[in-house]
């Protein structure tokens, strides 16, 4: 006999699990990666950031599939995902299974090759090339489906199984009592969540039970034809005339999942813009800042760095733009300017716009955890970096004040160009509150291989942040390379095509 592991709906009362006031319950293509760039804004900030709401991706997809978005910092990170058409159910986390819900699951299951070696005597089945498990999905063409429709749902009954269309040509074996809207459930159930604080949302009959489940739902704009007539009864159903996540907004509105003046639902608006057609973002200001006799003070740059005067000269035939850098906002110093000029006559169009920080987050942000973490990791020695999941936060918090200084700033369809591993998350955020820019992001140490980079433990938020650029930039050939590697070994990816460069650099 095997007992099921212990659970946090096991333990006592005070460690009991957090029950939030909404569960979103939501597939994945045509519903919460859809929609206008405004609500898809909108949304994700909204779950995001609020302190009652959890997230659930109930997916066709197999998690291997899913892991890619989940690398990816502009979508919120899901508490719970349900894939394989609810044949696996993980903490979104840890991706580590929800028991007992997988281990009742797996009971159920007679194993892949058992299944695919049954209904390999089909003629006109193909098996699809997809990552999955616990299932075995098929395409079939209409006409040649309707002729042996009965003969597999009589070889998945044999096999203990149950069947599920799609589009009618797609059809998935599955453990018996297996699919979206059972596994759902299951995990409500689960979290001891009552079935009115679930809203599940999704666009085509794949998504059908999680409907007939029990739950409130809504069918988002330009659904499937056939989801929509067969939930056209539904009274627990909400038919939304927007797509993606402007559907499931009007839906938390219609079903008055939050109260009306939730300082969270507020729609974002147009995004802030600025005049700058080039905006220039780098952890160092253009020029030196210094106290004197209690007052801020500047000069010329001392560094031997060359990289502020290249920069600069970008500014110098009349280029209107903007130069994004940190400052620490001493109060003892009066009054913080967030925008100054740079230099009137050199520079006569070229503002500075300074993010202020306070000491602690200088300290944490670079002093520490940029300098004990990320240089030593850049630069080979691995063993030598420290990483702190509380330095890691204010490196966060810091990136996204980089970010929203850097889109206020920023002129409709403006050219930013980021410049080193200090700003690493900026392009995530800056691509949530500004996709309308191109981001161009430059990296001035040096990138190494695979197997240093992946000591990283966010490395796969890292990689899913500078994925935003359109433009990422290396010193040499070979550091392009080791990019794309630790790229290729974090999700799937197509290198679509190779331009060469000057000869001296191949070596």
């Amino acid at each position: 006999m095997i007992s099921d592991p212990i659970t946090t709906s096991d333990l006592s009362p005070a460690n009991a699990p957090f029950v939030p006031r909404l569960m979103l319950a939501t597939d994945l293509d045509g519903t919460f990666l859809a929609g206008s760039p405004a609500h898809r804004q909108q949304l994700y900030r909204l779950v995001d950031r609020h302190p009652e709401i959890r997230l659930t991706f109930v997916t066709g997809r197999g998690l291997e599939a899913v892991m890619p978005l989940l690398s990816d910092p502009s979508l919120p990170r899901p508490d719970y995902v349900i894939c394989d058409v609810g044949g696996t159910v993980v903490d979104g986390r840890t991706l580590q299974p929800i028991q007992p819900l997988q281990t009742r699951i797996d009971r159920r299951w007679p194993g892949e090759h058992a299944v695919a070696t049954e209904m390999a005597g089909f003629r006109g089945l193909v098996r699809q090339d997809v990552p999955q498990e616990r299932r075995c999905s098929y395409f079939c063409e209409p006409d040649a489906l309707a002729d042996v429709r009965a003969d597999i749902e009589a070889t998945a009954k044999r096999l203990g199984c149950s069947v599920l269309y799609s589009a009618d040509r797609y059809l998935d074996i599955l453990p018996p009592d297996t699919d979206k809207g059972r596994t759902l459930a299951a995990l409500a159930e689960h979290l001891e969540l009552p079935r009115e604080r679930v809203l599940v949302a999704g666009d085509t009959l794949n998504d059908l039970s999680m409907y007939t489940s029990g739950f409130q739902g809504v069918c988002v704009g330009e659904s499937e034809p056939a989801l929509v007539t067969a939930t056209d009864q539904l009274s627990n159903v909400f038919h939304a005339q927007a797509p993606g996540c402007g559907g499931i907004l009007e839906a938390i509105a219609h079903f008055d999942l939050l109260d009306a003046d939730d300082p969270h639902l507020r729609g974002t608006g147009e995004p802030t813009t600025g005049q700058s057609d080039l905006v220039m973002v780098y952890h160092r200001l253009p020029y030196e800042e210094y106290i004197e006799d209690g007052e801020r003070k500047r000069r010329r740059p001392t560094s031997p760095n060359g990289i502020i005067p290249s920069l600069l000269g970008f500014f110098g035939g009349g280029q209107t733009g903007s130069w994004v850098a940190w400052s620490v906002d001493d109060p003892k110093l009066g009054t913080f300017e967030t925008r100054t000029p740079v230099d009137p006559e050199a520079y006569p169009d070229l503002t500075v716009a300074r993010v202020p920080l306070s000491k602690t987050e200088v300290d944490a942000f670079y002093k520490r955890f940029s300098k004990e973490a990320f240089w030593p990791m850049l630069h080979t020695f691995w063993e030598r970096a420290r990483f702190s999941e509380d330095d890691w936060a204010i490196y966060l918090r810091v990136n996204r004040k980089f970010a929203e200084a850097t889109a206020a700033e920023a002129a409709p369809g403006a050219t930013v160009w980021l410049h080193d591993y200090n700003l690493w998350m900026v392009p995530a955020y800056l691509r949530e509150l500004r996709p309308d820019v191109r981001i161009a992001f430059f990296h001035h140490t040096y990138f190494p291989s695979a197997d240093v980079f992946n000591v990283v433990p966010w490395r796969r938020e890292i990689l899913g942040s500078l994925l935003q650029c359109d433009y990422i930039g290396f010193h040499i050939p070979r550091q392009v390379e080791n990019f794309v590697d630790v790229v290729r070994g974090a999700m799937p990816t197509e290198v679509l095509e190779r331009e060469g460069c000057a000869p001296r650099f191949l070596t």
